[in-house]
């Protein structure tokens, strides 16, 4: 199990807990190859894991999506 806190930078932790829009923590279970993987993509644009986590969760379609289509 990966503790998305060691792939977030400190900094950045304190930060995104602080936004109001945070109501939700969970924690997800990655295999070595996935985690490392997300270390990988994080460190090779800059980006936070939560961010990257976000956006990936954001480009998923629901079933209300599909309906409006």
């Amino acid at each position: 199990m990966i503790d998305i806190r060691k792939v977030v930078h400190e900094p950045n932790l304190s930060n995104i807990m602080n936004k109001k829009w945070a109501i939700k923590r969970i924690t997800i279970n990655l295999t070595s190859g996935e985690a490392q993987k997300l270390e990988k993509y994080c460190s090779m644009t800059g980006r936070p894991a939560t961010d990257v986590i976000r956006e990936l969760i954001r480009s998923l379609s629901t079933e209300d999506e599909q309906q409006k289509a």
